[in-house]
């Protein structure tokens, strides 16, 4: 079986180069920054010693890169990819996976709680080792986004595995917005609109709708739909409005009234421009997302998380 295994780099590496590998300086910063040096730096050290399990104990004939290689490598050749990081690596490397399988691998389960992923690099040791027998591949449904703006151009969005967030450009002004769904029109004046999946759901719809717990069979990764949340509606708009906080089976489209932008999945390398008349469909991707995951991972819905 070739393997791909695709880590991120850690803060204290991305650090290193921002500050030109000036320790001393750095250790000024974060001493600054509520001493977190030690914190940074002791992650750090997980961090390389989950790369060593993976690469020395699991997968010694894998294939090892940094997740800034993607672009430059045909991942169809590969039979799985494993994303070793954190839900963020997770959701970037999903991106690139096409028909191959992906697996989630924490390489720092003390600092970060990690949703999307069932694996730490010492129960995939053992599941190797035990032939995957107490694995199985999920089909986890993504939403597919269209864009088309006042001059004709067309884009498509990469299909979202966890969130995407629309909102104006200017965090201190409103997001303003005209949803059309199931026959119905609604214009709106919110802090912006998530649109979220099964995956999503226990991540940045928890906080924004101020849930302590979810109960994630009410919405399986696999479901037939995704859900859109309003985010701060005032109180009459909430109570007036129709389309705040809702499930979406067929087509959603949304017509821009700001100097917005698109976010998928919370990343950087993922942010579409949304002006004012553009307009966004959004719907459920014909393709799914393959994903090993363990059998007898349990979903602990009372810890707080975010992804």
């Amino acid at each position: 079986m070739q393997v791909l295994i695709v880590t991120k780099k850690t803060k204290f590496e991305l650090d290193m180069e921002k500050y030109a590998g000036d320790l001393e300086f750095y250790k000024k910063l974060t001493a600054i920054q509520n001493n977190s040096f030690e914190r940074i730096y002791s992650s750090h050290l997980r961090q390389l010693e989950s790369r060593k399990i993976l690469k020395e104990d699991i997968f010694p004939k894998g294939t090892f890169i940094f997740r800034d290689s993607l672009e430059n490598l045909q991942v169809s050749q590969f039979d799985l990819i494993v994303a070793l990081g954190g839900d963020n690596h997770f959701t970037y490397v999903a991106h690139y996976c096409q028909e191959v399988p992906i697996l989630g691998c924490n390489s720092d389960e003390k600092t970060s709680f990690g949703a999307l992923l069932s694996f730490t690099p010492e129960t995939l040791k053992s599941t190797v080792k035990e032939n995957w027998k107490s694995t199985q591949t999920e089909n986890w449904s993504m939403i597919q986004g269209e864009l088309e703006y006042i001059d004709g151009k067309t884009i498509q969005t990469i299909p979202c595995v966890s969130e995407i967030s629309l909102r104006n450009n200017n965090p201190d002004l409103t997001s303003r917005y005209v949803l059309h769904y199931d026959g119905i029109t609604e214009e709106q004046k919110s802090s912006g609109l998530l649109l979220y999946t099964g995956a999503g759901y226990t991540g940045w719809y928890m906080s924004c709708a101020g849930l302590k717990s979810i109960n994630p069979k009410n919405f399986p990764k696999d479901a037939p739909f995704f859900k859109v949340y309003s985010r701060e509606l005032s109180y009459k708009a909430r109570k007036n409005l129709k389309l705040h906080d809702f499930a979406v089976h067929s087509e959603l489209k949304v017509i821009s009234e700001m100097d917005g932008g698109i976010s998928v999945d919370a990343l950087p390398e993922r942010i579409y421009s949304f002006p004012v008349a553009a307009t966004a469909k959004f719907f459920l991707s014909k393709q799914k997302l393959k994903v090993i995951t363990r059998k007898d991972k349990e979903y602990k819905s009372k810890i707080p998380f975010f992804h």
